[in-house]
């Protein structure tokens, strides 16, 4: 019989499916974050979840906001994340772990609207969306009764156009609003917000530095050749079996992807250009291993759990260190060993060496 989680110390009863849902993804027991997380979000008291990409944040607040919606039958709760992808990832995850009777609806642009009218209605128990149509239905009054509000990114989140509505959330006094916070990152912007909205809040910061651990960092310098060249050499050389290709311009995937296929190196290309099905057939071949490699912007990666990438190959280099920090965590999940490499031309080498003062990092060369 195959091993199912085992949810010590966490006060906490499973049933079969739902320890087998969870062992479907990996889990088999609680782990630091999840067990430190557990008291003050179970507790109804406002927590800011800081720890790295790839430590199981997500099930940290997913497990006390289902317990919290099991006990208390009137109870709604809303999960904001930044992209589609994420939203669904945690869906998908959410609907798994459900107890009966906690009903979950997704708001994000992979539903219709027509259908996101009927699927979230007033007793529609935990609803995860995107900011943009969160916002929707905050204006229209779809969310009486929430108390629970879990902001998973806070930073990408605060970015958008949408993320307005929050602020004016959370200055009404009732119904009192639970607030988990859940990020890798967290800042200037974003500490402003907790300090605005959440005085007296709870901080769960079980790492010191979100980089540290199973990630090796390493520099490509890239001299006389194309990037593209140096990424496909590099490939080879190595033996890439399985990574992630991340690119802050998605115009470049087009040609990146022509190039690589044509050296032999199978890959897809990912972003929001594409419509929705197109993105979820290139991820499934990832995720499948028809192709070694995914090229994607940050927008898509951020949040993607597929834990057998052993890679993450910087095509340019990030625009901030809290995006490398969010793209380097695509490796390195669940106790994996990871590599994150940077590829960059003698006139961004300030730019890295900046990025390694500020993160603490010692890039191999």
């Amino acid at each position: 019989m195959a091993p199912t989680f085992d949810p010590a110390p966490l006060p906490i009863h499973l049933d079969d499916a739902q320890r087998a849902a969870l062992a479907a993804e990996g889990i088999r027991a609680p782990n630091e974050v999840q067990i430190a997380a557990w008291g003050p979000i179970d507790g109804g008291q406002s927590v800011v979840l800081h720890a790295g990409t790839g430590t199981g944040k997500t099930l940290a607040y997913l497990l006390p906001v289902l317990q919290q919606l099991q006990a208390t039958p009137d109870l709604r709760a809303v999960i904001v994340a930044p992209g589609t992808e994420l939203v669904m990832q945690t869906a998908r995850l959410a609907r798994a772990l459900a107890p009966e009777g906690v009903s979950v609806a997704v708001a994000a642009a992979t539903t219709n609207r027509r259908r996101q009218k009927k699927r979230v209605v007033n007793s529609t128990r935990l609803i995860l969306g995107t900011p943009d149509r969160i916002a929707e239905l905050f204006a229209k009054k779809k969310l009486k009764g929430v108390r629970l509000l879990v902001l998973d990114e806070l930073d990408p989140i605060l970015a958008t156009a949408a993320s307005d509505f929050l602020d004016t959330w959370l200055v009404r006094s009732e119904p009192q609003v639970q607030v988990v916070i859940a990020s890798a990152t967290l800042g200037r912007r974003s500490e402003g917000f907790i300090e605005r909205h959440l005085p007296d809040v709870v901080r769960v910061e079980p790492e010191a530095q979100p980089l540290t651990g199973a990630i090796t960092h390493r520099l490509v310098v890239v001299r006389g050749q194309g990037k593209d060249v140096a990424l496909a050499r590099f490939v080879e050389q190595q033996k890439v079996r399985r990574a992630m290709v991340l690119c802050s311009d998605p115009r470049l995937l087009s040609h990146l992807r022509r190039y690589l296929d044509e050296h032999g190196l199978r890959s897809v290309h990912v972003d929001r250009r594409g419509g929705k099905q197109a993105r979820k057939r290139g991820l499934d071949a990832f995720r499948d291993g028809e192709v070694r490699l995914l090229l994607t912007t940050d927008a898509i990666a951020r949040g993607l759990d597929v834990p057998e990438v052993d890679w993450v190959l910087h095509y340019d280099l990030p625009r901030a260190p809290e995006v490398y920090v969010h793209r380097a965590g695509r490796t390195g999940r669940a106790g994996r060993e990871g590599t994150s490499v940077v590829f960059a031309e003698d006139e961004v080498l300030g730019h890295v060496r900046k990025l390694s003062k500020i993160l603490g990092l010692d890039f191999q060369t």
